[in-house]
């Protein structure tokens, strides 16, 4: 008895083997094709997790969407099509803190918190079959990671301010607008001031180092992400223990591109991230 219980128990654990190299199989192409690159690291996204649930006759759903004090909640579950049977549950949640959400409409965030469900609940099931297709994807869901991935991705070295040289001359002679040069110079950034068009400006470092802030909006969702994420980045102390006022207004104008590009995609059919 306990003999053919072992080789019935190893034929299966075979069974399970041969399905899993089967499924990634054929889902490589999907997978790989439709993952998303953040910072080093190439991430699974929905369309992927759903199509290795189809490959094992399942299929992945989210339910239950609700309304918290500090964000949106629901439960993604993935279920065999040919019973019903749930395999697989994880919740979605999506915070009111997140910057990139915090304007967009309130059926786009229940949306990408459903997106965010499905994706959770497909990971616990089928975690190993992304192994079985590229070693080097990871498991983590995409829609669930920051613009950077988790590492440090600050990428403001942090330096001391200067100290200030021996005055040449009384302040009274400074002018405004050298003086407004000089802290732009010390904070990194520079200031564009067109008369009355948009408020925009220059970047002094990191990848887009030289495009100004709208010119980086211009480059699409990737331009919009790198912005969503520069705005999360702690902001540096100056001498006085607060941080630049240039980075703050570097914030602000953020802020204002974000909204103004949330504006433009109001009404648009494809605005839900599924």
């Amino acid at each position: 008895m306990n003999d053919q219980l072992a080789v019935h128990n190893g034929n299966g654990v075979s069974n399970h083997i041969r399905q899993a190299t089967d499924v990634a199989g054929a889902c490589r192409a999907i997978v790989k094709e439709t993952c998303q690159r953040i910072g080093q690291k190439d991430y699974v996204r929905v369309e992927g997790w759903q199509a290795i649930a189809v490959a094992h006759g399942c299929v992945a759903s989210a339910r239950d969407v609700e309304r918290l004090e500090d964000g949106y909640r629901c439960i993604g579950e993935v279920k065999r099509m040919d019973n019903g049977q749930v395999i697989s549950s994880a919740e979605g949640f999506l915070g009111d803190d997140e910057p990139m959400w915090a304007s967009r409409p309130t059926y786009a965030k229940r949306a990408m918190c459903q997106t965010r469900a499905i994706s959770r609940a497909c990971r616990s099931a089928f975690a190993h079959i992304v192994v079985l297709i590229d070693k080097s994807l990871s498991t983590t869901p995409a829609e669930e990671v920051p613009y950077g991935g988790f590492q440090d991705i600050n990428t403001e070295k942090f330096e001391e301010t200067p100290k200030a040289e021996p005055a040449k001359r009384p302040q009274s002679f400074i002018s405004k607008a050298d003086l407004a040069d000089i802290t732009a110079k010390l904070n990194g950034v520079a200031v564009k001031t067109n008369g009355g068009e948009p408020r925009d400006m220059e970047l002094k470092f990191g990848k887009h180092k030289g495009s100004t802030l709208r010119q980086i909006a211009m480059l699409g969702d990737k331009g919009l992400d790198y912005l969503e994420w520069l705005s999360r980045q702690d902001l540096k102390p100056g001498a006085d223990g607060k941080p630049y006022k240039n980075d703050i207004i570097r914030n602000e104008i953020i802020a204002e591109i974000l909204l103004e590009a949330e504006s433009l995609r109001k009404g648009t059919p494809d605005e839900i991230p599924f």
